[in-house]
């Protein structure tokens, strides 16, 4: 007679997580997606049982990333949308206080600290008004709002050190954490040694949240990317996507008969992609390239390999950046092996992608779209790519000159999948919010007035685009008096 076997042993019940006081910061309230990622975030923080505390902003005419005008009615309704969704969802609201009395009982910020807060100030300042840090002061508009949005968030930097120190949480959490509007929040918690998660929305629209480093982290970033599988039909799909107008903004504004130009007796033809400098100067010093200067190097590359035919596309976003970076191009157009597509011009890209015999990018998603179809790629400063060995990574311009003289194999484009599965795939889903198949939206719970929030958001806008087109006009007379 046989033993019948014992009943498999139970798996142990897993532990509940540990309560945690939790503060989140409220940093964009004027913002939709980014409003309602957070809300989201602290329902779903309160249902794991977590004390949670959010934090918002005070003032009452601050200058910040939402309210570059310094507007008191936008400060009103920012406020009030926090305080009144909170209430309703039954949290702790607390308000950063930025008036004189607080200033008066706070330590002065240390350097380190006012480091940091530049760097956030200005990496707004140059995503709102496209200029460079170079060309920032010489406009004493965008000067003068510089200035008043250091003042505001180097006052709420100091309110917020004085909540910590209150209320000692055991984690911070803000939106995105690379404008000074949210980066102060980091500041403090990497001075305190607290952890610390940012919550972010991916392309396709999907909460994400980050824990220790923000999605602006390319290092951390590539890791995330490299946890993904290789999808190879994932992979197609994306990139052939990539080239429809309906799902690029930048291929609505290719010609669909673009011709490059006839490489006749030349040996090589390269292609060079361009990046918006603003974008990643808006980055901060971790994103210092040693090639930003875009011109001389490639002018240097053009008249060191006069037989090759060179195409060099400027990226369409840089059509409204407020500085001159047209000029600096005049003396390359007119070498005899140059093309030169201006931003407003329609060369479409993937057919220049596939003309070329190699392709050269500044850091731009060009550099794994032409890994995936085909092409050796040389990539100069840092990217999100720089990790994944998609291209040729040259550190210095003698480097980058003696790789463009070389026959350089193809890269393997496993990782270049990777990248395409993590942008088709990646997330943390919220039970609390909700994508419609156009946008997303708030699930078990309101957010308050958002009608009045998106008047002032409109309202800065516009204050916005006229100190741009002010800025741009600056910027072209003086060039033509030049």
């Amino acid at each position: 007679m046989h033993k019948k076997d014992p009943p498999p042993a139970e798996s142990p019940p897993t532990p509940p997580t540990p309560r945690q006081k939790v503060l989140v910061h409220a940093a964009y309230p004027l913002w939709r997606k980014q409003t309602l990622l957070t809300v989201a975030r602290v329902k779903e923080l309160q249902d794991e049982g977590h004390d949670v505390l959010l934090s918002y902003c005070n003032s009452k005419a601050g200058t910040c990333a939402a309210n570059y005008a310094g507007n008191p009615v936008a400060c009103w309704v920012c406020r009030n949308r926090v305080r009144s969704t909170a209430q309703a969802l039954g949290v702790r609201a607390v308000p950063l206080a930025t008036d004189d009395a607080m200033i008066a009982r706070t330590p002065a910020l240390n350097f380190s600290e006012k480091k940091g807060l530049v760097e956030g100030v200005q990496s707004g300042i140059t995503s709102a008004f496209r200029t460079f840090a170079r060309d920032t002061n010489a406009n004493q508009i965008i000067s003068r709002i510089k200035r008043k949005y250091f003042d505001t968030t180097s006052r709420l930097l100091r309110s917020f050190k004085l909540l910590v120190s209150q209320e000692q949480p055991t984690r911070v959490e803000v939106f995105n954490g690379r404008h000074a509007c949210s980066r102060f929040s980091l500041i403090v918690a990497r001075g305190r040694d607290l952890p610390f998660n940012t919550l972010e929305a991916t392309t396709r629209q999907k909460p994400i949240v980050f824990a220790g480093h923000t999605a602006h982290d390319r290092l951390a970033m590539q890791r995330r990317i490299l946890q993904h599988d290789a999808n190879l039909q994932i992979a197609d799909d994306y990139y052939a996507r990539r080239r429809q107008p309906r799902s690029n903004k930048f291929a609505r504004k290719h010609a669909p008969n673009f011709a490059p130009p006839a490489a006749g007796q030349f040996v090589k033809k390269v292609s060079i992609f361009l990046s918006s400098q603003d974008e990643f100067e808006s980055l901060g010093k971790d994103w210092k390239s040693p090639f930003l200067d875009y011109a001389p190097i490639i002018q240097e590359a053009c008249q060191q390999y006069p037989e090759y035919l060179f195409c060099i596309r400027f990226h369409p976003n840089q059509a409204d950046i407020t500085g001159d970076i047209i000029t600096p191009f005049q003396g390359i157009a007119d070498l005899p092996n140059t093309h030169v597509y201006y931003p407003t011009d329609d060369a479409n890209t993937y057919t220049l992608i596939e003309w070329s015999d190699l392709v050269v990018t500044f850091g731009s998603t060009v550099t794994v779209e032409a890994c995936w179809m085909h092409k050796p790629v040389i990539m100069l400063g840092p990217s999100f790519f720089d990790q994944l060995d998609v291209s040729y990574n040259p550190g210095s311009r003698g480097e980058f000159l003696q790789l463009l003289g070389q026959d350089l194999a193809l890269k393997e484009r496993q990782n270049a999948a990777r990248f395409a599965c993590f942008g088709e795939l990646d997330g943390d889903p919220m039970k609390y919010v909700h994508h419609d198949g156009r946008t997303i939206r708030a699930q078990g719970f309101h957010i308050f007035r958002p009608w009045l929030a998106q008047l002032a958001r409109t309202t800065d806008d516009v204050f916005c685009n006229a100190v741009k087109k002010w800025a741009g006009y600056r910027t072209q007379k003086k060039r033509r008096a030049a």
